[in-house]
């Protein structure tokens, strides 16, 4: 960032400030009004069935930031730090513990990102403070309960194996799983079933939160981040603030009155792309250090983390912007049809990771090929 989010305020008139301030704050649209109303929901619904939170928080922070851009930072934060309270004190659940520092970081990130450029250094940005966030929690919950967190994953498995969401995850692991010759396997409806199901799950959530939890907490901090950055190029792109930092020579009428200043990227989300540098600096890289943690063995959660870091989360980006691209090129209706397909992918990477490593692999050739160049050398033909 060159300047602060006011620059521009004092570049100009008196009278042009004067005019902007004003200018009568826009009318809520439609969307807004249904976020504004979904948000509250989506928030006691995470507060009081933390076991399916998870799946709020894309929508989630969207809300939030429309609503720093509305009001400024204070609101939205002030909401965070209510949805965290509240539900400790009457629900108190260490799913949430973590999610309330994620989701709090990520609002912090994505507004942070809003004030730089390029592109990539606020995409980066928004990602770390969302992971960040994710590890923190997972931090506290570590120091709160004084166990490792294999350990904490296990009673907590055992202790709310009466949730749907984490009795049917339970039951249906354990219905398909091989178990070893000498271990009985047990039919629904047997006597001891449910704590067969508690032990197998319990031995399984405890082994991948003591060797994954690095990995999930950025896999799904960088998701959750990805999504609000996107949404709030969107957001950023309907409105207008009378201390964006580049927003000169727009005239006060067309000022929206919206109180959450940014620095307006000016690179739309088509054009964004990671360079050819990209290669070398970083992929190849990630893929010696990987070869020797494989080589040397023992380290397999370790080469799983950095691979998704530093080759599938970049990768993952640069192809959800190459499909950007491809939406842009069609025209009238087609173009309502290819952003629906663009919006449609954007979730199945978001839900399915094996989406997301697909994507992975398209936007690798992409940075090698730069397919952008051959599309429009072949539409120039």
């Amino acid at each position: 960032m060159t300047r602060g989010n006011f620059c521009n305020i004092h570049k100009r008139s008196a009278a042009e400030n004067a005019a902007r301030k004003r200018s009568r704050p826009r009318k809520l649209s439609v969307w807004e009004v249904c976020a504004f109303c979904v948000l509250p929901l989506m928030l006691i619904a995470a507060g009081a069935m933390p076991s399916v939170a998870l799946v709020f928080m894309p929508f989630v922070l969207p809300s939030l930031y429309a609503l720093y851009r509305r009001l400024g930072a204070y609101f939205p934060l002030a909401v965070v730090g209510g949805y965290g309270a509240f539900s400790l004190i009457l629900n108190y659940d260490i799913l949430t513990v973590v999610y309330f520092c994620g989701l709090f970081a990520a609002l912090c990130g994505v507004i942070f990102s809003a004030q730089l450029q390029p592109y990539l250094l606020c995409a980066t940005v928004a990602a770390l403070f969302a992971v960040s966030g994710a590890l923190a929690g997972a931090g506290i919950v570590r120091l709160a309960e004084g166990e490792p967190l294999g350990n904490v994953a296990e009673n907590y498995v055992a202790a709310e194996y009466g949730d749907p969401v984490i009795g049917f995850a339970a039951r249906h692991y354990y219905d398909n799983a091989d178990l070893p010759a000498e271990v009985q396997k047990l039919e629904r409806g047997d006597d001891g079933y449910d704590a067969a199901v508690c032990e197998f799950f319990g031995a399984y959530v405890n082994e991948t939160a003591s060797l994954y939890t690095w990995y999930y907490c950025l896999h799904f901090g960088a998701v959750i981040a990805a999504v609000g950055y996107f949404m709030s190029l969107l957001i950023n792109g309907k409105t207008v603030c009378i201390g964006d930092c580049n927003a000169d020579g727009t005239p006060p009428a067309v000022d929206t009155g919206d109180m959450g200043p940014i620095l307006r990227e000016r690179a739309a989300v088509s054009d964004m792309k990671i360079p050819r540098s990209y290669l070398w600096a970083c992929l190849l890289p990630t893929f010696i250090a990987t070869a020797a943690l494989e080589i040397a063995g023992g380290y397999g959660a370790l080469s799983a983390t950095l691979m998704h870091a530093f080759v599938t989360l970049p990768t993952a980006f640069c192809f959800f912007t190459l499909l950007a691209y491809f939406a842009s090129l069609f025209k009238g209706k087609a173009k309502v049809a290819a952003r629906v397909v663009l919006v449609a992918v954007g979730m199945l990477m978001v839900v399915f990771p094996l989406a997301l490593f697909i994507g992975s692999l398209i936007g690798v050739c992409d940075i090698i090929l730069n397919l952008r160049f051959w599309t429009e050398f072949i539409r120039r033909e």
